[in-house]
């Protein structure tokens, strides 16, 4: 039987930056007492994983965001988690504001993130997306994926389909036209549900459509206005 759920972080270099030891220390706080697993270069030295798992990969891919990416649509990848039934990707360059894992865990998804909204979205909070007309990317940078249809979505698409060029979460949220004839095999939220689960840019906008509530986390905190996310973190 599965376990329920892994946290993962990703990790490249030697040293963290303040907001990078926020988010860790944010991590280790609310999530901690689930497992973490720090995911590394075959060649890195830290000491900032405070005794926690660490599963190695090829350099290679760690070389820059788009090697980064080669690494979460392959499936040797999700393979390596294969004992957990979920992975919730955290970058450190995101925060959390209450462990909601197992609840997330429970609403039937197979992969959410933090939606990036467009105007219409803004306009009109009852607004419905339909599927192949209304395109959605909900970020990976902080995202649940449900580790069996993930890993069955890309060996389909690896077998099938052309090399992936564009970033992972655009994949993985069928963003893009190819992967249109796939949208079946993996349920995705709402941008109503993204926000729940997430908020990345526009943060005050962002909240307001949340009922001026706080997600689970948000994703480049720092970048998209931490005026804004600092008065609500800890």
């Amino acid at each position: 039987m599965s376990k329920r759920a892994v946290i993962v972080i990703p990790i490249y270099k030697e040293n963290l930056n303040p907001n990078e030891q926020i988010s860790l220390a944010r991590c280790f706080s609310i999530l901690g007492h689930h497992p973490i697993v720090f995911v590394a270069p075959e060649s890195l030295s830290f000491d900032y994983h405070e005794g926690r798992c660490i599963e190695r990969f090829a350099d290679s891919f760690f070389q820059s965001p788009q090697t980064y990416n080669h690494l979460l649509i392959d499936p040797a990848f999700y393979e390596r988690f294969g004992e957990y039934e979920f992975m919730l990707i955290y970058q450190l360059d995101a925060y959390v504001f209450s462990d909601q894992l197992e609840y997330w865990c429970a609403q039937n998804l197979d992969y959410i993130g933090a939606p990036k909204l467009k105007l219409r979205h803004f306009k009109n909070p009852a607004h419905v997306d339909i599927p192949y007309i209304h395109r959605v990317l909900f970020n990976g940078g902080f995202s649940l994926r449900k580790i069996k249809p993930i890993l069955h979505f890309l060996k389909v698409y690896h077998t099938f389909l052309p090399k992936w060029v564009a970033n992972e979460d655009c994949m993985f949220s069928m963003y893009e036209r190819r992967t249109f004839p796939l949208r079946w095999m993996l349920r995705l939220p709402t941008w109503q549900q993204g926000l729940k689960f997430a908020i990345e840019q526009n943060p005050h906008l962002g909240f307001t459509l949340n009922g001026d509530s706080l997600p689970f986390g948000c994703h480049a905190w720092e970048k998209y206005n931490p005026k804004f996310w600092r008065a609500y973190m800890a």
